[in-house]
């Protein structure tokens, strides 16, 4: 779901190209429909969540002064764990399509609410996104019993910038990137085309600068696989399809989803069969028991 700053964005450029019509065509009207502005979620619960095949157990994490809300999902068949990072408009209690989606492959599944999200404390930003990142991965290597050379980092959106970080910076049997960014310059240069950054001036936090999935998938060799959404003009396609050029990863895996844009790629048989596909090379079917390795 669009944060409130990527629907500000895109008022924004509403108003120009209305602006820009005005001057041009002298008169013009821009339509806004309630399905562009009510955007429901189905919610889920621990207490709502009933599976024969998958259990959920709700955990707290401490990182510092902060506490995690996390849900571990966990299934007997299980070869693996997958580290889910949400994107901005990601919730536990909205999560139902990812908890369904990633469930239904043989893996045990951990996803949390970001600092200041849900049920967990503390406040938002980058560094302490980054520093929690690294701290559920331990959790679940420590706590949980994930094996890393059986765990993947998967990131939608937002989520991205965590994936690839952990991966730089633990042992990882592969990343999935969805709905990725290359960088925070080149997402708002998506959300926002130059005839509108000539009448905006975007000023990128100091914090934001220096993020960039570029740079970190020039350094990161595990098996990768990258989503896009054809008609995603949130995270644009072209800059998926620039990660999957840049990257160094031996095996990697570029796949666009037809008429698809930045939520739902999982309800696509072209998303499932390249998951499957990521899982059945990464995490062979046998025991997904632990083995203990130093992280990086």
């Amino acid at each position: 779901m669009p944060s409130s700053r990527t629907l500000l964005i895109g008022l924004a450029v509403l108003l120009v190209v209305g602006i820009g019509g005005v001057a041009f065509a002298g008169c013009t009207t821009i339509q806004i429909q309630e399905e562009d502005v009510f955007l429901p979620k189905p919610s889920i619960t621990p207490q709502t969540f009933t599976s024969d095949t998958v259990n959920l157990r709700e955990v707290y994490v401490d990182n510092d002064s902060v506490r995690l809300n996390a849900w571990h999902l966990t299934r007997p068949d299980a070869r693996g764990t997958i580290l889910f990072f949400g994107g901005n408009g990601f919730y536990l209690v909205q999560s139902r399509g990812y908890v369904e989606a990633l469930t239904d492959f043989p893996v045990n599944v951990l996803m949390f609410d970001y600092r200041g999200y849900g049920k967990s404390t503390g406040a938002p930003g980058v560094e302490g996104f980054k520093s929690d990142a690294l701290r559920m991965y331990d959790y679940a290597v420590d706590s949980l019993d994930a094996a890393p050379e059986r765990m993947l980092v998967h990131g939608h959106s937002l989520g991205t910038f965590m994936a690839s970080h952990t991966a730089a910076e633990r042992d990882v049997a592969g990343v999935v990137l969805e709905n990725p960014a290359t960088d925070v310059q080149g997402w708002i240069n998506g959300l926002a085309p130059w005839f509108v950054r000539l009448f905006v001036d975007f000023e990128i936090a100091e914090p934001l600068q220096d993020e960039s999935n570029i740079a970190v998938l020039k350094e990161v060799d595990v098996p990768l696989l990258v989503f896009a959404g054809e008609n995603d003009n949130v995270t644009r396609p072209e800059m998926a399809k620039t990660l999957y050029e840049e990257a160094i990863s031996s095996s990697k895996n570029l796949v666009v989803v037809d008429s698809a844009g930045h939520n739902f790629l999982y309800r696509d048989s072209t998303y499932t069969a390249a998951y499957q596909n990521l899982l059945d090379g990464s995490l062979p079917a046998g025991d997904a028991g632990t083995i203990s390795t130093s992280a990086k």
